[in-house]
């Protein structure tokens, strides 16, 4: 009986552990090529938060798509992991600097404070140019151009 709660607390902190990451977007209007998305960010300054709540837009249209909106299917068929695995370098690059040249606007909804958990976060309306953005992961080479 030991061995089975050691082994399910284990297996719990393992899926814990392994889980995908859930970012914090949600669609809030949709203009021709752009959408705007309400996103939660979170770091110990606003700056970084900011950064973070861009980036998890970002990801969320790349890995996971956005519930509730026309991008509900992910734009990258592989997952997180797999697609950092196999184009790592491009990516890192991307992620760093190269992925503001597809968001347009960036308007804070919230000011950078402490939530209702007491973590430090901000709340941004973040517009992203959708084809912009796929145009830029098919000349990096993360998928493949439409139709192909």
């Amino acid at each position: 009986m030991k061995h089975f709660i050691v082994l399910s607390v284990l297996f719990t902190i393992f899926c814990y552990f392994t889980s995908f990451a859930q970012y914090q977007v949600n669609c809030i209007s949709v203009n021709g090529e752009t959408m705007t998305f309400r996103v939660v960010g979170y770091g110990k300054n606003a700056k970084i938060a900011s950064k973070n709540a861009e980036l998890n837009v970002i990801k969320a249209l790349m890995f996971e798509g956005i519930p509730n909106s026309q991008q509900h299917i992910p734009m990258v068929p592989e997952t997180e992991s797999t697609s950092m695995e196999k184009y790592g370098k491009v990516l890192d690059k991307f992620f760093d600097n190269e992925y503001q040249s597809e968001i347009t606007r960036s308007v804070i909804a919230r000011k950078f404070g402490k939530d209702a958990n007491k973590q430090k976060s901000i709340v941004l309306d973040v517009t992203v140019n959708i084809r912009a953005l796929r145009n830029k992961l098919e000349k990096i080479g993360v998928i493949r151009k439409f139709g192909l």
